[in-house]
Parts: structure tokens; C-alpha cells; sequence
């Protein structure tokens, strides 16, 4: 069921509790609570956002967390469901905005929030949840740029499936990520690496007789850079022709410059998926 909503009318302010709040933000990433770390990401707002899984912010009472939508998004009109009162928004002079929780949420709990970026486009979709482990001190949200080899790359890509078993090139074999044990599995096979560059074979078959492959709509990235902040966005996906249990797409995308980490997220439609680590040690020890 649907969850009822209704339009915020969210008042700048109050101003003086609000240098506050963010000191105590700070204070909090040296001291996390409850063992918690506190991180700093930037998320690349998706180009159809109403067909992939909203983007998750993680929330902690007593933490505010500070999102600033960067041009040309800008911090419009915003919707949560109606009555929830234990998250609190506060827009600030610079568009940005501070989300102040009065409890943490629940285990597997999520707290949809949408917001209006762009006249005409699609709202983004978020929800809010609570994590054990980590906790946002400031989200960027930011617009998606397209690469120049796009494509080159797509036209790669299409070669690598075209290929016997898409993996005839590919020499790096990688972990199984598991979307839905009882009914589906997405395995990122093995990896290609072209300078920055990296093509990635994923297979997602059916585990129940007669039913179709488990539907793939987005393959999302993370990297941490240098200055320790997380970039999360959308990777570039070609599918392949599916048949009765099983699909192959390739996952392409560049390494940004620095990144010392790099993971792979296979998402469905209403379901985003775990991160599972992909080796970047090729690329650094290549001549």
C-alpha cells in the first residue's frame, strides 16, 4: 500500500539552534555514537529516478544531517508521509537542507521523502533509515555528467556480449552477489580494465523453474577518494538478449582519479543491492 503524503511547508529556521546542531555534527565524527562512524558522501542523482531505487540517507537521533543539492538541482518543494513527525527538516539560507531525527528508525524501516529539483523533471526519491554502523554527516547531491567515450564504451560492451559466454576476454573472476536466494541470483562474473575504465560481466539467472530471470534496472558504484568521501552513482548498463533463466549485462564505468576502493551494487526496481567489493589493485600495477 501506497503510503499518504503531504506537501511540507518548511520554515527557514530556527536559526539560532542551527550552528548549533551542525557543531554538534562535528563533535559527534569525533566521538561517533554507538559506535557508529559518521561519513560524508556524494550521490549522483539518477537520470529516471522513478524507475530505480530511491537514494537512502542514513539517519541517527541526536545527529543532524546536512544535504545540499548542487546546480543545476536546486532544494524544491519536499513530501513526506503525512503525520511523520519524528523527522524534522529545516531549510537553510543556501538552499541547503537539515534533517534532525527525534529517534532512530526501526530495523528495515524506511521513511520515503521526495523532492522536487527541476521544474518538470521528476522529483528524486529518497528514504531515510537507520544503519548500525554508519551515519551521515553531509549527502551532496549532485547532476550526472555523461563521459566523452560513452560510445566507444557502449559499443565495447556490446562486443564483450557478443563474445561466447560474454566472458572469453575477461581474466578476473569475482564474488557472487546474491540478490533474492529463493528466486534469483545476479553474479558479477569477472572484470576488464582499459586504462580507468572497467567493464564488468554480470549474469543474473532464475532459481525457480519456468520463471524468468530476476529483473536488473540499475548497477550503482562506490568509491572512496581521497579526502576519504564516498562517491556513489549509477553506472552505465548494456543488457544482453535474456532467455528462459538467464541474462548477461556489462557494467562499465571510469575509475575516478585516486579512488582507493571501488564496489558494485545490483539493484531492482524496489530492492537495491549490497555493495560487494571490486579489486582495483589491475589497474594500479599495470606498465
Amino acid at each position: 500500500m501506497r503510503a499518504h503524503s503531504s506537501r511540507l511547508r518548511v520554515r527557514p529556521g530556527p536559526w539560532l539552534l542551527l550552528p548549533s546542531l551542525l557543531l554538534s555534527t562535528l563533535a559527534s565524527a569525533q566521538d561517533p555514537p554507538g559506535g557508529q562512524v559518521l561519513q560524508w558522501r556524494t550521490l549522483v542523482a539518477p537520470a529516471r529516478p522513478d524507475e530505480v531505487p530511491p537514494l537512502e540517507l542514513h539517519i541517527r537521533a541526536g545527529v543532524a544531517t546536512l544535504a545540499r543539492f548542487e546546480a543545476p538541482l536546486r532544494l524544491g518543494a519536499m513530501r513526506l508521509p503525512a503525520h511523520e513527525e519524528r523527522i524534522q527538516l529545516v531549510r537553510t539560507n543556501d538552499g541547503a537542507l537539515v534533517v534532525i531525527s527525534t529517534t532512530n528508525l526501526a530495523k528495515g524501516e524506511q521513511v520515503p521523502l521526495t523532492v522536487e529539483t527541476e521544474p518538470g523533471a521528476e522529483p528524486l526519491r529518497f528514504v531515510f533509515i537507520t544503519r548500525h554502523d554508519t551515519v551521515d554527516a553531509q549527502v551532496r547531491v549532485v547532476f550526472g555528467q555523461t563521459s566523452d567515450d560513452g560510445t566507444e564504451a557502449e559499443s565495447m560492451a556490446r562486443s564483450i556480449l557478443a563474445t561466447p559466454d560474454a566472458r572469453a576476454m575477461l581474466a578476473i573472476p569475482q564474488v557472487t552477489v546474491d540478490r533474492d536466494p529463493r528466486a534469483a541470483r545476479g553474479q558479477a562474473e569477472s572484470v576488464l580494465w582499459v586504462g580507468q575504465r572497467f567493464f564488468a560481466t554480470v549474469a543474473v539467472r532464475s532459481r525457480k523453474k519456468g520463471a524468468p530471470p530476476w529483473r536488473l534496472v540499475q548497477a550503482r558504484l562506490r568509491a572512496t577518494l581521497p579526502d576519504g568521501t564516498l562517491l556513489e552513482w549509477p553506472a552505465h548498463l548494456t543488457s544482453g538478449t535474456a532467455d528462459t533463466i538467464r541474462q548477461r549485462h556489462i557494467v562499465t564505468d571510469l575509475l575516478p582519479e585516486g579512488a582507493s576502493r571501488l564496489e558494485l551494487a545490483l539493484d531492482g526496481q524496489e530492492s537495491p543491492g549490497a555493495f560487494q567489493r571490486i579489486p582495483i589493485e589491475e589497474v594500479r600495477t599495470r606498465p
